[in-house]
């Protein structure tokens, strides 16, 4: 369907020529345009020509001259992302409590999201179409969920019935240049073990591209009634995981296998130095990011300390379990600098999603509130990833709600320590 333009940005390119707010923009340079990336894509030349259905029925031609680092001006009508069609046995959003933000329960499984944003697909609803359009457009790299090499076994994990060969469907396209970042959602009793390492192997064939493989735990909460039990990742399975990965690098000579923070934090090992990560491409999934949130922490830590003792007041880190050593440590480093002021931590459970729930990110206002108490003399460091993009927690209270029932000073700290802001 032809795109549609919602915002013409004032005195830019395409509003010079003409193109008004609610026309749609049928094709640039004889291509159709359908969606938010045709758009990115083919205005990326610099002598376009483009096809506009206006409102009053009529179809005409704008040409439009382009300069490097101009752009054209055109902001498309909300994307409609793909929805996942398949039903994981360990999908987290079936495992969320009813009546959060709707945006909590959409689940994507959208191949453009996935380029752009980064977002694990399952590739299962692609069609053939799409699949030539990503070799066309070079949609590269994508990421993928794979979670089992075997057909059958990813069948019954991902809860899908069509004959579907994931590594197949990687080799195809590994043959045009395009290239992966992987993950596997290691659940107990199903792809761990030989499984796990019969996936890693058909992952890092030479004739794949893939970028990386991210080794992650599967999370359970305590909303799965109705659902097939799964077991938790202990800490024998994390360590017995961890060994197994080091063993498959160690021997093949390979380096781009990563395991998840949460398995480390699991079985009880130091995380690793920065370089086991190298770009750290797999951060968003929870691989690396307290490595680098410590090394973050050494370069603002001067900044930080020195802002923190123009207050002069006591001061409380507030997190969830899983950060709570490293958090820990950047409290007794603190304490040092700020002598005699006192640095405490307080380590909040998730008693909203079930306390196998550790990361910070998932934490309700209801939880730190009922478990955190901050008094008014002391400055509370909170990670800022409990809010979203509109500073709304999981339960709906806002950056305000929480300001006015401490009536403290409160610094929001970004989850990697880049930056910190203060309410």
């Amino acid at each position: 369907m032809p795109l549609r333009v919602q915002n013409v940005l004032p005195r830019g390119l395409a509003a010079k020529s003409g193109i008004r707010a609610g026309e749609r923009i049928l094709e640039v340079n004889g291509s159709a345009i359908n969606d938010f990336w045709d758009l990115q894509y083919y205005t990326s030349d610099f002598d376009l020509s483009l096809t506009v259905l206006g409102d009053d029925g009529m179809i005409r031609k704008v040409n439009i001259l382009r300069s490097p680092g101009k752009a054209v001006g055109l902001e498309p009508e909300p994307y409609r992302f793909a929805r996942c069609h398949n039903h994981c046995l360990f999908c987290f959003i079936d495992q969320m409590p009813p009546a959060l933000r709707e945006d909590l329960y959409a689940k994507d499984d959208d191949y453009l999201f996935s380029y752009v944003f980064g977002n694990y697909i399952s590739m299962t609803n692609l069609t053939s179409a799409e699949y030539q359009r990503v070799i066309d457009q070079r949609i590269s790299p994508l990421y993928i969920s794979v979670h089992a090499a075997d057909p059958l076994l990813r069948s019954r994990l991902m809860g899908y019935r069509k004959e579907f060969d994931i590594i197949e469907k990687l080799k195809w396209l590994s043959e045009y240049g395009i290239r992966f970042h992987t993950q596997v959602v290691v659940v107990p009793g199903w792809n761990d073990g030989e499984a796990l390492t019969d996936t890693i192997l058909a992952l890092i064939q030479p004739d794949l591209n893939v970028l990386s493989v991210g080794i992650v735990p599967v999370g359970l909460t305590r909303h799965r009634q109705h659902l097939l039990p799964i077991d938790l990742v202990t800490a024998d399975v994390a360590e017995r995981t961890l060994d197994q990965v080091d063993t498959i690098k160690s021997r093949l000579e390979i380096h781009n296998i990563y395991c998840a923070d949460e398995l480390y934090i699991l079985a009880g090992r130091a995380i690793p130095e920065s370089a086991y990560y190298d770009d750290f491409c797999q951060i968003e999934n929870g691989i690396g990011m307290m490595r680098m949130m410590l090394e973050n922490f050494k370069g603002k830590k001067r900044t930080l300390i020195k802002e923190l003792r123009k207050k002069g007041k006591d001061m409380v880190l507030i997190t969830g379990v899983s950060a709570a050593g490293a958090i820990n440590d950047l409290a007794r480093y603190i304490q040092a600098k700020l002598d005699p002021l006192k640095v405490r931590v307080s380590v909040v459970q998730n008693d909203f999603m079930g306390r196998t729930v550790t990361v910070s990110g998932l934490l309700t206002y209801a939880d730190i509130i009922a478990q955190a108490e901050v008094r008014p003399d002391e400055i509370a460091l909170l990670p800022g990833n409990i809010f979203n993009y509109e500073g709304i927690t999981l339960d709906g209270y806002s950056q305000i709600d929480l300001k006015h029932q401490w009536k403290s000073d409160i610094v929001l700290v970004d989850y990697l320590f880049e930056d910190w802001d203060w309410l």
